[in-house]
């Protein structure tokens, strides 16, 4: 429909394009128009702009998404919504923001106090939830059907309202991409929480996100075990006894030296 020069490249718009943009907490998607590398997609003025390394040289083209990089985005995102709901449903707690990165995801949960088994709770919970399989779909309604839904919290919007289900367990306004059953997250890992001023920060991964950080930590883990010669579960026990005997030899050392300053001075 249009092209022109955007940034340091180009912009295309499209009369139909199954590219997301940027929005709602979600990056938006990269892949290729023909032979044009798509770099991001955003959203301006009511128009979406595939954001392009060259234009393509034709007017009718071929969009190909970059899946690996969708998929993970949707399993992130359809966590986060189960995410959230346990957290409604166990704490009270509503989720005053959303933001994927590229290696992490946090939601920000109005809760005024928040414990490790609180977490393992609530991560529980969530699984449950992914390991149930449960169907998710996406609807637009009208304010007579929104009016029936039990939602989560309130749309943004006034139309083209378009609500995420994930089968009887939660319904939330959404425009992002989801995967089709609750099976397909996977598996959420809470990995860490922070107290801000009135709620708390809470990071977590889904999916293959989750399997990368676990090779990771689980890679660090033998490497442990081969340098400190104990097994996975001695391993803070061990850290603590090395810890204690440098501060030992440390306390050691120092006394030495003063020793050693008081001969020195004499």
């Amino acid at each position: 429909v249009d092209a022109f020069p955007y940034n340091k490249n180009y912009a295309v718009i499209l009369d139909r394009t199954a590219f997301y943009p940027e929005g709602g907490g979600q990056p938006g998607d990269t892949g290729r128009l023909n032979d044009s590398t798509v770099l991001d997609t955003v959203e301006k003025d009511g128009e979406i702009l595939h954001i392009v390394d060259a234009i393509p040289g034709v007017k009718e083209v071929k969009g190909c998404l970059n899946w690996e990089r969708r998929f993970d985005h949707m399993q992130q995102h359809t966590g986060q919504h189960i995410l959230s709901a346990c957290f409604a449903k166990i704490m009270n707690g509503g989720t005053d923001s959303f933001h994927m990165g590229r290696d992490i995801v946090t939601i920000e949960i109005g809760i005024s106090n928040f414990t490790e088994s609180d977490a393992l709770y609530i991560e529980r919970m969530a699984n449950d939830v992914i390991y149930n399989n449960l169907p998710i779909t996406a609807e637009f309604v009208d304010n007579n059907r929104l009016s029936t839904i039990p939602l989560r919290k309130k749309p943004a919007v006034t139309e083209n309202i378009r609500i995420v289900e994930v089968k009887e367990f939660d319904y939330s306004p959404c425009g992002g991409t989801h995967v089709n059953h609750s099976g397909e997250v996977g598996i959420i890992k809470i990995k860490k929480w922070e107290r801000l001023k009135a709620s708390y920060r809470i990071e977590f991964l889904c999916g293959y996100r989750a399997l990368k950080d676990y090779v990771l930590q689980n890679s660090i883990s033998l490497s442990l075990c081969e340098k400190l010669s104990v097994r996975d579960y001695e391993i803070i026990e061990a850290f603590d006894k090395l810890n204690s005997d440098y501060r030992s030899v440390q306390k050691q050392l120092q006394a030495s030296q003063l020793e050693l300053l008081k001969h020195v001075g004499a």
